[in-house]
């Protein structure tokens, strides 16, 4: 502390001392430009009544200006420089007359701009033609209305900066001296300031470590003296109650921060006596000083607020399971018991409510239910049919060749079909148990596989009557996983785009690295997807059109194997679809 308040004290100094000086500077500053301003503005005002009688068509060319500019700069000591109307310069001070014709435009000169409307013009910049910093001042030489040219007035500013160095110099020197004064008076005062403090510290610093018999003795008789009393009245107090309390404690968070659950405990005017850290993340608390305030008003989920609520009124062991929305879906399943003293168990004191969070195993119940149901709904509906034409064909249909011939043919699909779910489950298993693996990761280049690929496509195209392209970019960087799976994610991508692209659409396929990245995108100008469908879009077994979808012989897991196959890429996959006009598949994944 004694640094802290030491250098907080010497930068408050060197801060005024700093502050002053530049206050001073800039006062001076400032002070020196309005006087320097006045006097140009004066002088000029002087030079052109010298000038107006001579001021009209005939005889304005005839003026010598460069005569008149040496002259009168000469008299005012300040750069004299005489401008036409149209901007160029006639007469200089400091520039020779054959020059003047060598010197640009001064039209657009701020100083001019504005004297161009009769005011005053004033500019400070840096002179390109002499080379130094000056203060500019346009005064219009004007004769019954008409301005004929402008007298301008420049004074240089080495004189300002001579100033600043001087003031500077003496700023420097008033924090040398300040901080020679203040700082050994500061450094005795603080000494004399912080030494009780320090003992009040080391004393505090016994009790912590468990010597409640340390007081502290400071002589004063300011409000450090009030301190040390009471720290010593308060040392004392805890020497006789911290025995008691310090075995209870120990004994009660060992058993809270053991617990991976949810814990409260309420008194019987549901006001909070005990939380564990679980159960501020359940219920989305995030202040510390809770103890004491009523549970019901630390909620803000109204769902979780009036369930517990209700239980909280009951009075007896009750339990319930809440669904939480927000900041993230959750499902908890909250327990409530009374508290009862070992004394009087018919005393109740306060209700002691348990949460524990179910997500991941309702989660999981229900995939496992979904899963079983999508299985044994796919497979029941081939297995139902290639039963119903084998029943059929014994029934006698088996004696006339071209109905069995036909029924033989529907069999076959059929079990192509179920063969297709099975290597789909399987792969989807495969790339879910294998997908960290990285023993089986091999150098792919994309270029090949897009090759590839992109005969396969054409074929499918041709057969469906749907224009196929790609634009890919020549040598793309190597990609380092498993060739089959990537093969597997474009393949997938672009049959999808084919089957649902009706006869005379078009299907595109691009490749191409953007920062880092490779970048795949499947094009296609097919049915489009509803809006309401891309959040499910990768889901197993999910269908937009289920009756579309098994007629040209989807499995419903397509789409899930390439999800699963960009994460094991660590990429990201994106889905842009407008009903009736076609969808766009973008696959991300970083090199």
């Amino acid at each position: 502390m004694k640094k802290k308040i030491f250098a907080t004290y010497a930068i408050l100094l060197l801060m005024g001392t700093i502050i002053t000086g530049l206050l001073s500077l800039s006062f001076v500053r400032i002070s020196y430009l309005n006087n320097i301003e006045k006097m140009l503005i004066t002088n000029g005002n002087l030079i052109n009544s010298l000038v107006e009688d001579k001021l009209d068509d005939r005889t304005f060319s005839q003026i010598n200006f460069s005569e008149l500019a040496y002259k009168y700069s000469e008299e005012i000591n300040a750069r004299v420089t005489f401008v036409d109307k149209d901007g160029k310069v006639i007469g200089d001070s400091q520039v020779q007359e054959p020059e003047l014709n060598t010197i640009e435009n001064h039209l657009y000169r701020p100083e001019i701009q504005e004297a161009i409307n009769g005011d005053v013009g004033i500019s400070k910049r840096f002179s390109t033609t002499v080379e130094i910093d000056y203060i500019y001042v346009a005064i219009p030489m004007k004769k019954g209305g008409i301005i004929y040219g402008f007298t301008r007035l420049a004074y240089p500013l080495y004189e300002i900066n001579k100033i600043n160095l001087g003031l500077i110099r003496n700023i420097i020197i008033s924090v040398i001296i300040g901080f020679v004064i203040s700082i050994p008076l500061g450094y005795r005062y603080l000494n004399h300031m912080t030494e009780p403090i320090k003992e009040i510290t080391n004393i505090a610093r016994k009790i912590a470590n468990g010597d409640y018999n340390s007081r502290v003795n400071v002589e004063s008789t300011d409000e450090i003296k009030i301190l040390a009393d009471t720290f010593n009245f308060m040392s004392h107090t805890l020497n006789t109650n911290i025995s008691e309390l310090q075995d209870k404690n120990t004994k009660l968070k060992s058993i809270i921060s053991s617990m991976k659950e949810g814990l409260i405990a309420v008194d019987n005017n549901k006001k909070i006596i005990l939380i564990n850290s679980p159960s501020k993340k359940f219920f989305n608390i995030d202040s510390d000083d809770i103890f004491g305030a009523k549970i019901l008003t630390r909620i803000n989920n109204h769902r979780i607020k009036n369930v517990l609520g209700e239980m909280l009124d009951k009075s007896i062991a009750d339990k319930a399971e809440v669904v939480v929305e927000e900041p993230e879906r959750k499902t908890l399943k909250i327990y409530t018991e009374s508290i009862k003293l070992n004394e009087d168990p018919n005393r109740i004191i306060g209700t002691l409510i348990l949460i524990l969070d179910v997500t991941e195993m309702r989660k999981l119940e229900k995939m496992r239910t979904d899963f079983v149901a999508n299985v044994s709904h796919e497979l029941k509906t081939p297995l139902t049919s290639i039963m119903g034409f084998i029943e059929t064909l014994k029934s006698g249909a088996i004696n006339n060749e071209k109905v069995r011939d036909r029924f033989l043919n529907i069999i076959e699909i059929e079990t192509e079909r179920l063969t297709r779910l099975i290597d789909d489950l399987l792969t989807l298993s495969d790339i879910e148990s294998n997908g960290l693996d990285f023993g089986k990761k091999e150098k792919i280049s994309i270029n090949n596989v897009i090759c590839e690929i992109s005969h396969m496509a054409e074929e499918l195209s041709k057969q469906k009557n749907v224009k196929f392209s790609y634009e890919v970019e020549d040598e793309l960087p190597y990609l380092y996983g498993s060739r089959d799976w990537l093969k597997q994610l474009v393949l997938n991508l672009l049959e999808n785009a084919i089957k649902y692209t009706p006869d005379g659409g078009e299907v595109k396929f691009f490749g191409y690295k953007r920062n880092d990245n490779i970048f795949i995108k499947v094009k296609d100008t097919g049915i489009g997807i509803p809006k309401k469908d891309i959040p499910r879009l990768f889901e197993r077994f999910y269908r937009v059109d289920k009756a579309r979808s098994r007629k040209i012989g989807g499995t419903g897991l397509g789409l899930a194997i390439v999800k699963h196959i960009v994460r094991v890429f660590d990429g990201e996959i994106k889905v842009k679809s407008e009903e009736g006009k076609g969808t766009e598949f973008t696959v991300r994944i970083p090199l």
